[in-house]
């Protein structure tokens, strides 16, 4: 088992025909594509790998990827930090139509001789990104809530209201 840096050019076949563990972090500056996304990742994130052989012979990949990342708040725009995990479970292949001749539980990892882990994990990442990202806690400020009860009349539900099922009960006698 490795541990450290996350390597970045890896035969993952040969691992896989190895059984290999590889457990690793992974810093921003190895995470463009975070950054593009307009996710700024606290610390480092981190990831485990599990390479095998399944028992048709496939090339397997098991991956943990955890992270903390900060995010802008789609209520008040200010930021806000999430806890992300994301797990899969991979098979190696060259194309797209070995691909979709996977079974379900495999997600299709298309690589050539070598793979690097780094983008792997940022994938994971960027895959485990809520659509939304909200604070936990309410953060309307006072305009929006005011805002909102206007837009939002909700009658109190002692009021009284007229039944439209009254006509009916007019006809019943």
């Amino acid at each position: 088992m490795k541990n450290g840096p996350l390597p970045t050019d890896l035969d993952i076949r040969g691992l896989a025909a190895r059984g290999v563990s590889i457990e690793g972090t992974a810093s921003a500056k190895n995470l463009p594509r975070l950054a593009q996304a307009d996710c700024e990742l606290v610390g480092e994130l981190s990831a485990a790998f599990v390479f095998e052989r399944d028992e048709e012979g496939r090339y397997t990949v098991n991956s943990q990827v955890q992270a903390q990342v900060l995010v802008t708040c789609q209520r008040c725009l200010r930021p806000v930090e999430i806890a992300l995990s994301s797990g899969s479970t991979m098979a190696c292949v060259w194309d797209d139509g070995e691909a979709a001749e996977l079974p379900a539980m495999y997600e299709p990892l298309v690589i050539g001789q070598t793979a690097n882990l780094n983008e792997i994990a940022e994938e994971e990442i960027l895959l485990a990104m809520p659509v939304t990202a909200v604070h936990e806690e309410d953060c309307r400020s006072a305009e929006q809530k005011a805002a909102l009860g206007m837009e939002m009349d909700i009658p109190d539900a002692k009021s009284a209201r007229e039944n439209p099922f009254a006509v009916l009960e007019k006809l019943k006698t």
